[in-house]
């Protein structure tokens, strides 16, 4: 009977311990052989790699980094995806403060776990890619009061031709954050309920092969948290929340 309790416990501890590393981003990685691995100096943020300077039309696609400020109740307008719920009036604040925040979390992550990795500098970041928007229909448990704009898009990847590595042959890892905001209690675009204050932030882990210049291998790696009650988050309110959930993402890695 011990024996037996042994064998089951065994069983049970490789059962947890394989369903940890399966759902861990880097081991949905396909295999690169041989490849030297090269990671980008720099950290990206999407909205900086595409043609989008417009404030609302980066909250809109979900790009934006910031501080969102909701007020002046909802209105409904007409959209590509149809009638809306959109929030009256935002504010898009603290740009380059949460931009700086979250660049510095990022680098760290990176540096924790991709130490075998050398440093590439890019030269022209916005020449690198051709980037379209897919819409995700997923159903998601608290649709309609969730944090962030429906229908999502995801970014779909493509390495422009005239992309220019330097004649390094190999891997290279390209992080990029698409979003990073804190906001009040208000309503995203879709979500006819609302939802109370929070934070989210997103980051891609995008592998392309230099030599043919074709993308690998994509990871977006989310967290995201919202109160139970209206608040208006302080500054060191905000870096607290911020710090947790870039620590959530950097488990997922």
């Amino acid at each position: 009977m011990q024996i037996l309790r042994s064998i089951l416990l065994i069983l049970l501890v490789s059962f947890f311990v394989t369903c940890r590393s399966t759902s861990s981003a880097l081991s949905r990685l396909p295999s690169f052989g041989g490849s030297e691995l090269f990671v980008s100096e720099e950290i990206f943020l999407l909205k900086d790699l595409l043609p989008v300077t417009n404030k609302k039309d980066t909250f809109n696609k979900n790009l934006f980094v910031g501080d969102l400020n909701f007020s002046g109740g909802i209105s409904r307008e007409k959209t590509i995806w149809g009638e809306q719920v959109v929030t009256k009036q935002i504010e898009f604040l603290n740009e380059t403060g949460v931009k700086e925040e979250s660049v510095n979390y990022v680098q760290s992550i990176v540096t924790n776990k991709f130490k075998t990795y050398q440093k590439l500098t890019i030269f022209q970041p916005t020449k690198l890619f051709q980037v379209q928007f897919q819409r995700d229909l997923t159903k998601v448990a608290d649709e309609g009061v969730d944090n962030i704009n429906i229908p999502n898009e995801i970014p779909q990847w493509k390495l422009l031709p005239n992309a220019d590595f330097k004649g390094k042959k190999g891997v290279l890892l390209i992080p990029i954050i698409q979003y990073g905001y804190s906001h009040n209690a208000g309503w995203f675009n879709g979500q006819d309920w609302g939802c109370m204050a929070g934070v989210r932030a997103k980051l891609l882990l995008v592998w392309v092969q230099m030599e043919t210049k074709t993308v690998l291998h994509v990871e977006g790696l989310e967290a995201k948290q919202k109160e139970e009650t209206n608040v208006r988050y302080n500054y060191l309110e905000r870096s607290r929340k911020f710090q947790k959930i870039w620590k959530e993402i950097e488990v997922q890695i």
